[in-house]
């Protein structure tokens, strides 16, 4: 069971909070409504059970809701199996303790509650297990109330059938709910996979241009020269730069290596003219001494800055007029740091749902997935939108 809640996901999360919290007010609505019947049949049952029975029975079940508000939903999950136990316990209980008969019009308050406990169960075990549960709790709910009807009453097999298709519309709707919440998390988490990966591909391509670009100006114009006016000494010194390049290129892993300043800029810059090529980027570099930056990080920084300008072409311009947007490349001794804003449309950021792709996804999960890189998004309708997106040096 920790196992499984250490792996749950947010939207999982939501819907078994909310299940827990309708069930909460379900349990005090039926404990409020049922005082009567409680104060009635408890005349025709031993005195110490109807106390004890209650409490047992509903604090599990009232204690849902405050437990929905905490962090770990292990306590729901534990509430929610202690009261379908109980409710079994309970009805164990009760042919021990009658001491009488109720009217033939009169119900068992146990079986008014058989569908609620069985959605606490469905929510808390395994799809099975939940179905299986309702089937037991119901018919043994309905077997009390035929045993404890004084006169001629209903058919029994009839009455179970009917009891536990009742209960099935609630426990099934429940079960569907939180397994449709599963599979929008697995949904969500190989679109953040697949966003990483797509990613990772546009920043090799993005560096391959840089590289190809690279041995075509050091290379090929080296060639060219030598071909068109022969050797000279300023040939000879850019085919010497042109060698340690390619040495450098052939030596080194450049998959992985660590970048400098400029190298980590053009890197970022690069992938920002992709997605606007007429977009000014304003540049500081402020360095007291070198600094590394790991390509990784540097990768996580481009495709976050070009998604967050991307966002901002596509949803920022209003029907009056286009927006202002301003990116900025700052890279000092303590890090990189990217900012992309504009003063368009702007968003409730609370209103954006955790599992949307383009900012959760390709901002947010991108860049948390790289060591020393963090992003904030601050915006507000009508207000524009800022966008930062940082990675740290580690001191």
């Amino acid at each position: 069971m920790t196992a499984r809640n250490s792996k749950i996901g947010d939207a999982e999360a939501g819907i078994i909070r909310t299940f827990a919290r309708v069930l909460g007010t379900g349990a005090l609505f039926f404990a409020v409504v049922l005082i009567p019947v409680l104060f009635v049949q408890s005349d025709v049952l031993a005195p110490w059970y109807t106390p004890v029975a209650v409490v047992i029975v509903f604090a599990p079940l009232l204690a849902l809701w405050p437990a929905s508000y905490a962090p770990d939903l292990r306590w729901v999950r534990r509430l929610s199996a202690l009261g379908a136990t109980t409710y079994l316990v309970t009805m164990a209980g009760w042919l021990p303790a009658l001491q009488g008969n109720l009217p033939p019009t009169r119900d068992v308050w146990l079986s008014a509650i058989s569908g609620l406990v069985a959605m606490a169960a469905a929510v808390c075990w395994p799809p099975t297990l939940g179905v299986l549960y309702l089937v037991v709790s119901s018919c043994a709910a309905e077997a009390i109330r035929h045993v404890t009807r004084a006169g001629p009453g209903s058919t029994l097999l009839p009455e179970i059938f009917n009891v536990v298709m009742t209960n099935s519309m609630f426990v099934l709707a429940a079960i569907a709910a939180v397994q449709s919440g599963r599979i929008l998390d697995r949904a969500r988490a190989a679109a953040s996979r697949q966003s990483a990966s797509t990613a990772a591909v546009a920043a090799r391509d993005v560096e391959r241009k840089r590289f190809d670009a690279l041995i075509h100006d050091s290379v090929m114009s080296t060639l060219l020269g030598i071909a068109r006016r022969g050797n000279d000494d300023q040939l000879g010194a850019q085919s010497g730069l042109a060698l340690r390049e390619l040495d450098r290129l052939h030596a080194s892993d450049v998959a992985t290596e660590d970048l400098d300043a400029d190298a980590a800029v053009a890197l970022i810059r690069s992938a920002l003219t992709d997605v606007d090529e007429g977009g000014a980027v304003d540049l500081q570099v402020r360095l007291g001494s070198p600094v590394a930056i790991p390509r990784e990080a540097c990768r996580a920084i481009a495709s976050a800055a070009a998604e967050a300008l991307r966002n901002s072409i596509q949803h920022a311009d209003s029907a009056k007029q286009a927006a202002d947007r301003l990116v900025a490349v700052d890279v000092d001794t303590d890090g990189v740091q990217v900012l992309v804003a504009d003063n368009g449309r702007g968003f409730d950021p609370d209103r954006i749902p955790p599992y949307g792709l383009g900012i959760s996804v390709c901002i947010r999960s991108r860049m948390d997935s790289v060591p020393g890189c963090a992003a904030e998004i601050h915006s507000a309708a009508h207000r524009g939108t800022r966008v930062a997106l940082r990675w740290t040096a580690p001191s």
